[in-house]
């Protein structure tokens, strides 16, 4: 059971494309300036994905089309940071309207983070301004993880059931074997 614990908790994250993803190059920026984005997978191939400034209904600065595979991926593209970008964190969203039968896409919209540096070129720390803590994603990350003692609980109570089963088939097994092994009333 200990292995068994140290095997889940030792696992490496599963690979998921049906999760939208968002890639920005470079990462700092003027205000002004073009940044090269990217979505390697996670999106609907139908419609079109729009990127959005600092909100999931902010202003578009660019739309791109995905290609038609299964978890289709867009870009890469550029767009322009906003002229009047204050200095500071900020964020763009991918989003994208899912056709009916794209129902198995999940994580739309993606954020990435895009960091306006000042006149020069320094990033400007403690800005508390620019990037609203009312903007969070819904539906990229659960509202209450499951705890690493959950988990294991689970992986305990699996191998319980396990080792039930197994000493269930034994105990059967067993049983058959002595009744082969034992004399009838008519041999004797």
């Amino acid at each position: 059971m200990l292995a068994a614990g140290l095997l889940l908790a030792s696992a490496p994250p599963s690979h998921a494309p049906h999760i939208a993803q968002i890639q920005i190059t470079p990462s700092q920026v003027q205000a002004g300036q073009e940044v090269t984005v990217f979505g390697p997978r996670g999106y609907g191939r139908t419609n079109p994905v729009d990127i959005r400034w600092d909100s999931l209904d902010g202003p578009v600065l660019g739309t791109f089309q995905p290609n038609e595979e299964l978890y289709a991926l867009w870009g890469p593209g550029t767009i322009r940071i906003p002229e009047d970008a204050r200095p500071g964190i900020h964020f763009l969203f991918a989003t994208q309207t899912l056709a009916a039968n794209e129902t198995h896409i999940r994580g739309v919209p993606a954020r990435g983070e895009v960091t306006v540096v000042g006149e020069g070129g320094t990033p400007v720390l403690g800005r508390d301004d620019v990037a609203p803590a009312d903007q969070t994603v819904r539906g990229l990350v659960e509202d209450e993880p499951v705890s690493m003692g959950t988990v294991l609980l689970v992986a305990l109570g699996t191998a319980g059931v396990g080792l039930f089963v197994a000493g269930g088939a034994a105990a059967i097994a067993s049983r058959r074997r002595s009744a082969a092994g034992a004399p009838t009333q008519a041999a004797q």
